[in-house]
């Protein structure tokens, strides 16, 4: 007799069971392990591109800093601070050792290495609870490939003890070192320009840059305030000219009312265009917002505000300060003209110059600078950012367009000038101008755009603004102390403008 049981269906289903419980034990474990080590991976990558633009920033300024005679000690520190100010800002549990630097005597080449470790999240589930890895740069004397925003101060200030004459002739100088005759023009050094004074041009980058609104004419001259409240930013459009206006409203003046007219004056619904007023059409004014400080590209809730001139519409105050009184009698002639205040609307003829090593067209546009008006210096910081931000690519002509942050062998430069204070902000605006400036510098200064930044204070009062700790927005905003200079004469102006040409020309990376 058979003594031994047949395994039946049951007995069967069972085993198959078990043996898929058995596979799955196994395979699910290592394809999440697989998953988890693409995902680390990939996080790992980033965080080494975002350390190695730390490191490459750190030696040029390092090198920088030798060219002007600083000993190898205060380089190395310099360098060492520098790089670990960027990297502890990356977060995600990174830890780096301390940065490595040497110096090479015969070759001036200055080099900083660091080694570090970024926690893995996924792949600790296989037994690898972090990877590793090393950034190296060198950098050296030779031409590099850079991008250079100059921004200069063109407030009224300039026009006194012939500052804007003086300003001209320095930075045609610091053409001249950047982009010399004889050099090749091959793109290797792109030059870029903005100026401010209380607004600051668009230019024919209004249109990109601001959002419209297209409205008809007013009923009432409540309706008109409302819609001027409304839209103060955005481009206000006639819908049936297409012009710009400031508001539509009706009136009507007598003898002894708050307009002053000394007989009864009546008017229908009335417009005044921007074309009609001499005043600039494509002003702007600061972005706000959670945008304001960064190098966002325009768009749906990053617009930068139109330069409407600002209005009060309230009526029965004093003569000549009711604001849709006052246009009829006074005119749009000026700004601070009763309730009428158009410094918002109001910039120099000056628009910005997209990245261009056409050295004749810089040379012409700021020789043909004027100056007047306040000073807004955290609008031309902002604009000096967006001409080199690969972000606003699409804003600017195909040529312009600015190169990639951290690529190889590409750094970039803002250069700003300024002879005082930063006193002007529109009203929508949260913080002043000064605070506005000390935010877009922090920024800039940090990965991953990793600009630096040159200051040029040209007879700047020992009264200026200063911050907490005593340092003036130029000494605030310079990548590190060494990039900070100042200059009380045309002369001592046109030395700095070349020292600093120098610097830049000078600098190369090597990987």
């Amino acid at each position: 007799m058979n003594t031994f049981a047949k395994p039946g269906p049951r007995g069967f289903g069972k085993s198959e069971a078990a043996n898929v419980a058995m596979l799955a034990a196994f395979i699910i474990p290592a394809v999440l392990g697989l998953a988890g080590i693409a995902i680390d991976l990939q996080n790992t990558v980033r965080q080494k591109s975002k350390v190695q633009a730390a490191v490459d920033s750190a030696v040029l300024a390092g090198a920088l800093q030798r060219q002007r005679g600083m000993s190898e000690d205060d380089v190395r520190a310099d360098v060492k601070r520098y790089a670990e100010s960027m990297i502890s800002q990356q977060g995600g549990g990174l830890a780096c050792d301390a940065m490595t630097v040497a110096f090479n005597t015969e070759n001036q080449d200055i080099s900083g290495s660091i080694h570090c470790v970024q926690p893995t999240y996924l792949t600790m589930l296989i037994g690898h609870d972090a990877l590793e890895f090393n950034v190296n740069a060198a950098s050296t004397y030779g031409i590099g490939v850079v991008d250079i925003a100059f921004i200069f101060d063109v407030s009224g200030s300039m026009n006194s003890y012939n500052r804007l004459p003086q300003l001209k002739t320095a930075a045609n100088a610091a053409f001249d070192e950047l982009l010399p005759d004889d050099a090749v023009l091959d793109g290797t050094v792109r030059i870029a320009i903005t100026s401010y004074n209380n607004a600051l041009n668009a230019g024919p980058y209004l249109d990109a840059v601001t959002d419209s609104r297209t409205l008809s004419a007013d009923a009432s001259n409540s309706a008109a305030q409302s819609n001027y409240n409304a839209y103060n930013d955005e481009r206000m459009i006639d819908s049936a000219t297409g012009k710009r206006f400031f508001y539509y409203q009706t009136g009507t003046c007598t003898s002894g009312s708050p307009c002053g007219r000394n007989s009864s004056y009546t008017w229908n619904t009335r417009r005044y265009f921007f074309e009609d007023t001499g005043l600039s059409s494509s002003c702007v004014y600061e972005r706000t917002g959670a945008d304001a400080a960064t190098d966002s590209a325009p768009g749906s809730g990053r617009w930068l505000g139109a330069g409407n001139p600002r209005w009060n519409f309230s009526a029965g105050s004093t003569s000549r300060y009711d604001g849709w009184k006052n246009v009829e009698t006074s005119g749009a002639t000026g700004y601070s003209t009763g309730a009428y205040e158009g410094r918002h609307g109001l910039c120099q003829p000056s628009g910005p110059v997209p990245l261009t090593e056409d050295k004749a067209a810089l040379k012409a546009h700021v020789n043909g600078l004027v100056a007047e008006g306040g000073t807004a210096g955290h609008l031309g910081i902002a604009w000096g950012w967006y001409l080199i931000s690969p972000n606003w690519a699409g804003i600017w002509p195909e040529d312009s367009e600015p190169r990639a942050y951290g690529g190889q062998r590409t750094s970039k430069f803002v250069i700003l000038m300024t002879d005082g204070d930063f006193n002007i902000q529109h009203p929508s605006a949260s913080r002043t101008s000064f605070r506005q400036s000390m935010d877009l510098c922090d920024e800039m200064k940090s990965l991953p755009s990793n600009i630096q930044i040159f200051t040029v204070g040209f007879q700047v009062p020992s009264n200026v603004q200063r911050t907490g700790d005593g340092r003036t927005i130029l000494e605030y905003c310079a990548t590190s102390a060494g990039h900070a200079f100042s200059a009380d004469s045309g002369e001592e102006l046109i030395d700095v403008y070349r020292t600093i040409a120098r610097s830049i020309s000078d600098l190369r990376l090597k990987h």
